[in-house]
């Protein structure tokens, strides 16, 4: 086999996390490249253990979601964390169902030769040990795999001829119990978001976060895009107060609610908010604090497309195709 070129992409996280509980392991896809995906998510787990840190729990959801990635870009002939529709990582992991705090690694590796079925494995293998081999500051791919408070995994992963994508789709999850606003809604409607965490965490804030709707990228414009980040906040609530604090292009006022983002003292929590004026996209993240700690931490998100039409637009419909059966409504005090 002639020699390829391996290339990587990450989320650059900035924020500090504190160690979450291990969760259980949940069973891989069957299929094809099923065992492939599985010595990364060993490989990873290792190097986790290796550094004190829980084992992350296989997801159904984000290896979903990261197959289909890697084979539009094969397709497309893209590489990294964006292909034409100019959708972004979280965006994808969301519509498809996804309730957690998500982040991306992205590799791909190509050759004028077709990839032996018995070198593929080294191939990933060596993508993972030098995500893992990475020296501050450039050292983004091992911040997300060795993220303490990280407790979800899927490997995308899509072959074709010498052409190899591979994504780690990662995400914090923390909500037992979780009840979502719908995917698409027109502009200045009511919605509601109701959950459970776990019960170490507390919920504390919620923030709406507002951005555009994706443009269509040409293949030299998303292949140039190496990080990339979540959209600003627009509004805070924080929990069981009258008020939040408003702000950014598209912000409401909550006159009358009396307290937008509700928490009782089981974890339990609701939120109510009214989408802004114009079409965008608006992410809810939850935000919450483990055991007597302080530290904020993401651990919980949802999104609203927000049109005129009220409808979710062709390129971010797709993903929501991809989600599986729903998580369980909210119960009472636990």
């Amino acid at each position: 086999m002639t020699a390829g070129t391996l290339a990587l992409a990450c989320l650059q996280a900035c924020t500090q996390f504190y160690p979450s509980p291990a969760v259980p392991a949940l069973a891989l896809t069957a299929g094809p490249l099923a065992a492939e995906r599985a010595a990364v998510v060993d490989q990873v787990n290792q190097a986790r253990a290796a550094a004190g840190l829980p084992d992350l729990a296989a997801d159904g959801t984000l290896e979903r979601v990261g197959n289909a990635h890697c084979e539009i870009q094969i397709e497309e002939g893209t590489v990294g964390h964006f292909s034409h529709s100019g959708v972004p990582p979280y965006l994808r992991y969301l519509l498809a169902g996804g309730h957690g705090f998500h982040r991306e690694n992205a590799a791909m590796y190509s050759s004028s030769a077709a990839v032996p079925e018995a070198a593929l494995g080294r191939i990933l293998a060596g993508s993972v040990a030098s995500m893992l081999a990475e020296l501050p500051p450039d050292d983004g791919h091992r911040r997300a795999l060795l993220d303490p408070d990280v407790t979800r995994i899927g490997v995308g992963l899509a072959v074709r001829g010498g052409e190899v994508r591979m994504t780690h789709e990662l995400a914090t999850e923390a909500a037992v119990a979780w009840s979502a606003p719908p995917a698409a809604a027109k502009p200045r409607s009511a919605l509601a978001l109701a959950g459970t965490l776990a019960r170490e965490w507390r919920p504390v804030a919620a923030k709406v976060l507002w951005g555009p709707l994706p443009r269509w990228l040409s293949s030299t414009q998303a292949n140039a895009i190496h990080a990339y980040g979540y959209p600003p906040p627009r509004a805070t609530f924080a929990a069981n107060q009258p008020l939040g604090q408003l702000g950014g292009d598209g912000a409401r006022g909550t006159a009358g609610l009396a307290a937008p983002f509700a928490v009782d003292r089981f974890g339990n929590f609701t939120l109510k908010w009214s989408t802004g004026t114009g079409e965008g996209i608006e992410i809810v993240v939850v935000l919450a604090t483990q055991g007597a700690g302080n530290q904020l931490v993401p651990v919980a998100a949802a999104v609203t497309v927000v049109t005129t039409a009220g409808t979710l637009p062709p390129d971010l419909a797709f993903w929501h195709t991809l989600a599986g059966p729903p998580p369980p409504v909210p119960g009472g005090a636990r």
